[in-house]
């Protein structure tokens, strides 16, 4: 590569990295919260407003996030452009050359990934659901553990590149903690609340 391809490369694979990041926080943070939802459920009802709105802007937030990996919008940036950006700086006889289309097509089966894709494209970013939503939700559903298992493989993807092509790892779950402990903590100031207000 010249040092232009292997910046645009490297740029590319930072702003993926920043989704995948972003995506592991906001399923950290949903996590935290259906946890104390199981744990002290009435301290969250009594919120319910709060905390929904909450939820639904987080698992809106995170559909985007994920959905920027795999989007193969000529502008978009994710996976389809980095893989695009290194079939045409790699040369033919480079070793990663073979796994660009291995990974492709590992992306492309990732059960989640579709599920991701049809609540972005058909519910956050365009309400254009052609069934009914019942329906959409049923075929679609994603648990967090779906979530998290798609993040792992995204990461692993990711990482089958940054770390031969520029010794470069990401750190992508380690500020999950804090998303958890920002929840633990909301959660405690609730539950003082509703003890003194009895």
């Amino acid at each position: 590569m010249t040092p232009d391809q292997d910046h645009n490369a490297f740029e590319t694979t930072e702003m993926i990295a920043e989704h995948i990041v972003y995506a592991w926080n906001y399923c950290a943070t949903l996590r935290a919260l259906q946890r104390h939802a199981r744990e002290c459920p009435s301290v969250l009802d009594a919120n319910g407003h709060l905390v929904s709105t909450i939820t639904f802007a987080l698992w809106d937030a995170l559909f985007l996030k994920l959905a920027h990996c795999s989007d193969r919008r000529k502008e978009a940036t994710g996976f389809p452009k980095l893989f695009k950006q290194l079939r045409a700086y790699l040369p033919e006889s480079h070793q990663l050359r073979r796994r660009v289309d291995e990974e492709e097509r590992h992306l492309a089966n990732l059960q989640a990934r579709a599920k991701v894709e049809n609540w972005r494209n058909q519910v956050v970013a365009h309400y254009t659901i052609t069934s009914k939503f019942a329906e959409f939700h049923k075929e679609n559903v994603c648990s967090l553990d779906e979530i998290e298992t798609l993040i792992r493989a995204l990461n692993e993807i990711l990482h089958s590149f940054s770390l031969e092509l520029w010794n470069q790892g990401f750190c992508v779950e380690d500020l999950g903690h804090h998303a958890r402990q920002g929840v633990d903590r909301l959660v405690q100031t609730m539950k003082k609340e509703a003890e003194q207000s009895h």
